[in-house]
Order: structure tokens, then sequence, then C-alpha cells
């Protein structure tokens, strides 16, 4: 709807046949006066319903949000920042499951968040950029490029609008204009997904970092550095303190990605308590290093494993190694302290590599098959008669 709605269109939205007024009696005026207002409402609404998608989906949309973002966070003064953000979106972007276009920067803010907000706009704080690496880092954005994807951030601002508000900026011309914008610029601030929201934004945001080159055990890691950042529970977005946000568990989250990542391996590959399996196989638990723990750096190690599966790479007697480095096909799986070390994995993948899918060390455990006792055949009365009596000759 692009023709300005004034309040005399509203009052007016829709022709009822009357008879004479002097016919009239109070209860049809009063009915008529209420359909009159919900059709003026539905109208309202419709409206502001237009004009947000205007703003979700236009280039001029895209840019104002983005400006009037910006002016809330701060705009980090880092050109590598930038970049690697940049750099990192526009992989994601290039993925068959990302059907829309984003613009992302990073803000100045220590706290560890990412979010993204109308007009397709995402920002990271330098908190989380400090924290993770480009693996984890990508499977974040991932998440919040679903959110997109899936339209919550433009859904949930029409829910935040009510219907007087509605009627207000519909009828209000450049003023209406003006107060749904500080309404979508407010919803920046108070933005909150609900539980199912969550759950499938993981869902998407994993499948979205599948089909990038970026390792998919950054997804189970992200989770697991956050949860050991600041504990179970987190809020995010700019008011952090006025309500928690609606995630599962980050525990959860962990499990979940590593779910994710066992299936797309085709039921090979799994992590539990940071040890690698495949096919069921206990083959390796890393240790911490550098800035990795040996969990993380299960994740990554099952990662790489899970892609060569997806991806039919895996043969029979294809590992090996040089030095303390064991390698799959001849790509890089992970580094050990020693030759000793890197031997015994790349024994231990051999003989994995030859068995079927494994059973999930960290999903549902396979349904058992109930083995049924066999049945005792019933003699007949004959058969028990001859056996009374060659007991009575014996």
């Amino acid at each position: 709807m692009n023709k300005k709605l004034t309040a005399a269109t509203l009052s007016v939205a829709m022709v009822v046949t009357m008879t004479p007024a002097i016919m009239q009696t109070a209860p049809v005026q009063a009915a008529s006066s209420a359909v009159q207002s919900l059709a003026g409402g539905a109208i309202a609404m419709a409206y502001v319903s237009t004009a947000l998608n205007k703003m979700d989906n236009s280039e001029q949309g895209q840019k104002e949000s983005l400006a009037r973002t910006k002016e809330k966070t701060g705009y980090l003064n880092d050109s590598a920042a930038q970049e690697r953000v940049n750099r990192i979106m526009k992989t994601l972007e290039a993925t068959p499951s990302v059907k829309r276009s984003y613009v992302v920067y990073a803000n100045p803010d220590e706290e560890f968040n990412a979010f993204a907000t109308l007009g397709r706009v995402m920002s990271i704080n330098k908190g989380a950029l400090d924290t993770l690496d480009d693996d984890q880092l990508a499977y974040v954005m991932a998440h919040e490029i679903a959110h997109g994807e899936h339209k919550d951030i433009i859904n949930g601002a029409k829910k935040q609008i009510g219907l007087s508000t509605a009627v207000g900026i519909a009828a209000g011309g450049s003023e209406g204009a003006a107060i749904l914008s500080n309404v979508a610029g407010n919803y920046l601030s108070n933005q909150v997904f609900t539980m199912s929201q969550e759950k499938a934004a993981d869902e998407l945001g994993f499948q979205i970092l599948s089909e990038s080159p970026y390792n998919v055990g950054g997804a189970a890691g992200s989770m697991l550095v956050l949860r050991n950042k600041v504990g179970e529970h987190y809020r995010e977005g700019l008011s952090q303190v006025v309500a928690p946000n609606n995630h599962p568990k980050l525990t959860d989250r962990v499990n979940n990605n590593i779910d994710r990542m066992y299936t797309y391996s085709g039921n090979h590959v799994n992590v539990s308590k940071g040890v690698v399996y495949v096919n069921g196989d206990n083959i390796y638990t890393p240790a911490a290093s550098g800035r990795y723990t040996g969990e993380e750096r299960a994740f990554y190690m099952a990662g790489k494993l899970a892609r060569m599966y997806h991806n039919n790479q895996v043969t029979p007697g294809s590992a090996s190694y040089n030095g303390g480095t064991v390698t799959v096909a001849g790509q890089n799986i992970v580094t050990t302290p020693n030759a000793d070390v890197a031997l015994q994995v790349a024994t231990n993948l051999n003989n994995a590599f030859v068995k079927p899918a494994g059973a999930a060390v960290n999903g549902k455990k396979p349904a058992k098959v109930k083995q049924e006792k066999p049945k005792k055949i019933k003699e007949n009365k004959k058969a028990k008669d001859n056996k009374k009596a060659d007991k009575a000759k014996k």
C-alpha cells in the first residue's frame, strides 16, 4: 500500500449500504461503527506490514537500518576485523541455503554477542571476534543468517506493533513514518526469539556451515567456547539486562551440533567427552594445545573426518602419518605429540574404516530387537497316550 492513509480514509474504509438514518436503531449504528473500526484497523495493520516488509527487503531499507544500527552500537575502527566479518559473510552467502543478501560490520562492544536486525543487517561484537576462531564465528554468523532466512526478525517486529500504534502510523503521514522507524529501532534492543525459532536457526545454521568450506566442528566448538565463558545461560542483544533470552541450554546446543555432525557424516563420526569415535571405535582423545581445549580439537578432528565421509573420500587403509601428523587421503586430520601416537591413531582409523557405520555415542541408541522365545509345540492326545504306554512297558 503505497498511498498515504489518512484518518478520514480509515474511518470510511468499508462502505456499508444503510437504510435512511431515521430508520436506524442504536444497535445497528453501534454494529456499523464496530465494523468500520475493525476494517480501519485491518487496513492500518496491512499498511504497517507492507512498510516493514519494504524496510526489510529493499536496498534503501537496508541502508537506513544499517545507519540506525551503527548509531546505536558504534563502529569498530579496525580494518582487519571489518575485513574478517565481511569475508566470512561472503563465504556463507555463497552457499545454496542462503537466498537473501546481508550486510555485516563489527562493533566495539567487548561483550560476547552477535545479532541480526531489520534490513538484513548483522553486527558482531568485538568480544565475539576476540573469543572465536573463523570456523566458530562462521557458525554464529550462519545462525544469525538463519533468523533472516526464516524472517524471524521482521515477523517479530510486526508483532511488537499494536493496533492503536498501527492506526497512528498509518494515519500520520510523514510523522507515521518516523514513528515506524523509531519502533523498528527500538525492536533492535528488545527483540526476543522463541525457543522453536532458536532451534530452527541452529539447525539451518549448521546446514549453511556444512555447505561452506568451514569445519563443521566449529558449530559445537562455538557453543562450547560460549558455555565455558558465560555458563549455561546468557543474555544477548543491546538490552542484555532487560530479559533472559530464549535459547536452549548451551550444553544442549553443543550436543545437538555433535548429533548434526554425526548425521552429516552418514553416522560414521562422533565425539563424546572429548573422545573421537569412528564407526563406534575409540580413535583418539586430543589434548589441549595453544588456544584450544582438547574438546575443541576433538570437534575439529571429527569435523574433518565427517566432511570426508560426507564426500565419500574415506577408503580402507587411507589413514597414514608423517611424524606426529595423521592424514587421511592426504588431508591433515590431527597433530599428535609424536610419531608413536600418530602411528596408533592412524592404525585405529584404518581398523575403523573397514567397519560399517557405528551406533551414535552421543545420540539415540539403536533400538533393541526383541528376541522371541521359541514356542513349545503342544503334543496331541494320541502322542501323550503313546508316551504313557511306553513308560508302563518299562
